[in-house]
């Protein structure tokens, strides 16, 4: 995204929060967890998944099986695998 849309996203957005020039304001977007839950998803990181994805495939299993799953688990937060493709994961 440009800059110029970032700052669109910005200044609708402090409008909306205080209520000015005529903006209806929603409720709760003068909290941080409002703003970030929107701002997040659009301005934030990308290709998370697949970096988690591809850091899934280097974890090994060394003697702590607790350790490797929690590992994988906290990686697939953001892969998001599921069901066969995640069994064969840890199968591997």
């Amino acid at each position: 995204m440009e800059g110029k849309e970032d700052a669109q996203f910005a200044l609708t957005y402090r409008r909306q929060m205080t209520g000015h020039l005529g903006y209806t304001k929603p409720e709760g977007y003068e909290l941080w967890h409002v703003f970030a839950d929107q701002a997040v998803p659009r301005f934030g990181p990308i290709h998370e998944a697949e970096k988690s994805l591809t850091q899934m495939g280097f974890v090994k299993y060394h003697s702590d099986i607790a350790k490797c799953l929690l590992e994988m688990e906290s990686l697939n937060i953001h892969a998001r695998v599921t069901e066969i493709d995640w069994r064969k994961m840890m199968e591997d």
